[in-house]
């Protein structure tokens, strides 16, 4: 049986979505296909524009026969654990055998080169990565000039170059597939990578460009109240109409602006080591946090103020989720030494996948979640303290509702699966 698996976030599910899944049908001929996707917060720190419920049903009409969820304390997170927890949960589901994933650079021996070093960290890369840092450079920095030194002093220019691995490193889709075939060299993984050339915008393209058009652009058109016509030709019909339906019961769309009070007032309310031990905090931000946490009057503003070179806007808005979800730097760690995400939670699928969850239900490793309310049924630890971030993530998203009447708390445990 081959199982394609495919890490997403459908934010929302877009044409270039559509492209992906077709294609990489087409090159695998799978007998089903999988989606993992984030819930309702994604790996930029930003709350979806619908909730997840409405994303699972647009993933299973346009194809997807099984959605997945990739739990908050790793949707919300740096590449590196993002897409950690994603290729852990599919490896120990013992049944995908091949994932397709986008990326701005197509050459899978050229990004392996780069993923090996990153997967094994042999001595020299560390000793140059650790001079990056203590010379001031930014992380991200002082990692590229470590891998070009690297691959220049072992392998020699041509092998790579280094101003290939500059462009590399600058594709946000090109960081995630090395960072997804770290994970499975990490892993021993027999899956099987596979590579989809991104077509259209770059990921962060802010402005609306033919059918092909980002997700960012095409949630700055929806969050800016434009007309529909704006945005109809870059989504399959069945996603719009998921879309226009979520937004029509005031069950969206939520940005990060939705919160603003909201985060303002943790800020401001939150001692000093409270932010510290956030995930992402490190030592003395905490105290930059608190100073325009008073100062600024909006998130957007708290933003831009507080950003640098080093602590990024996306970094920064990680972390006001962080500390919004009560995530802390030791609950990540406590899940990494114990081996990653603690379950399996099925959001949704479609009638034609009911081989697929018979066989999963024999092969997976880690305990199924299909009735979120039965949860703590288990009796472990680690599941309780995973779910639960969940449940608290669910109940703050919907407090962005424009409808009042669907921000209800506790709607983790009474949303039925995703059945289509």
């Amino acid at each position: 049986m081959k199982v394609l698996a495919i890490i997403a976030e459908y934010n929302p599910f877009h044409k270039g979505h559509l492209y992906h899944l077709n294609n990489a049908i087409k090159l695998i001929q799978p007998d089903f296909t999988i989606a993992i996707m984030s819930g309702n917060f994604t790996q930029r720190g930003e709350p979806t524009i619908i909730d997840k419920w409405a994303r699972t049903r647009m993933a299973l009409e346009n194809g997807i026969h099984l959605v997945l969820e990739l739990p908050t304390l790793y949707a919300c997170q740096t590449a590196e654990v993002f897409a950690a927890g994603a290729v852990e949960i599919l490896h120990q589901t013992d049944l995908v055998t091949h994932i397709a994933f986008g990326s701005e650079y197509h050459n899978l021996k050229h990004l392996n080169i780069i993923a090996e070093i990153l997967a094994e960290e042999p001595l020299a890369y560390k000793r140059l990565l650790k001079s990056g840092l203590n010379q001031g450079l930014s992380f991200p920095a002082a990692r590229l000039r470590a891998i070009q030194q690297y691959i220049r002093d072992i392998y020699g220019e041509d092998k790579l170059p280094s101003q290939l691995i500059e462009r590399i490193l600058k594709g946000s889709n090109s960081i995630l597939a090395i960072e997804y075939l770290k994970a499975l060299m990490r892993l021993k993984s027999t899956i099987q990578p596979v590579i989809i050339p991104r077509v259209g915008s770059s990921y962060n393209t802010e402005a609306i460009e033919g059918q092909y058009s980002s997700a960012t652009a095409i949630r700055k058109s929806i969050l800016s109240g434009e007309e529909w016509a704006c945005i109809s030709h870059t989504l399959p019909s069945v996603s719009l109409k998921i879309l226009k339906d979520s937004i029509n019961r005031g069950r969206g769309p939520v940005s990060i602006n939705s919160f603003d009070q909201l985060l303002l007032g943790m800020l401001r309310q939150a001692p000093f080591s409270e932010i510290a031990s956030w995930m992402d905090v490190e030592e003395g931000l905490e105290n930059r946090i608190k100073r325009f946490a008073q100062k600024c009057t909006s998130i957007q503003d708290f933003l831009l103020e507080t950003k640098t070179k080093r602590y990024t806007y996306t970094r920064l808005q990680r972390i006001l989720i962080h500390g919004l979800l009560g995530i802390k730097t030791q609950d990540v760690i406590r899940f990494h030494k114990n081996g990653g995400p603690s379950y399996i939670r099925i959001l949704g699928f479609n009638t034609e996948a009911t081989p697929l969850l018979s066989k999963l239900k024999k092969t997976s490793n880690l305990p199924i979640i299909t009735k979120p309310a039965h949860y703590y049924r288990y009796g472990l630890e680690n599941i309780n303290i995973m779910f639960e971030h969940e449940i608290l993530a669910t109940d703050l998203y919907v407090l962005a509702f424009p409808n009042p009447d669907q921000r209800k708390g506790g709607q983790e445990l009474t949303q039925d699966i995703v059945r289509i």
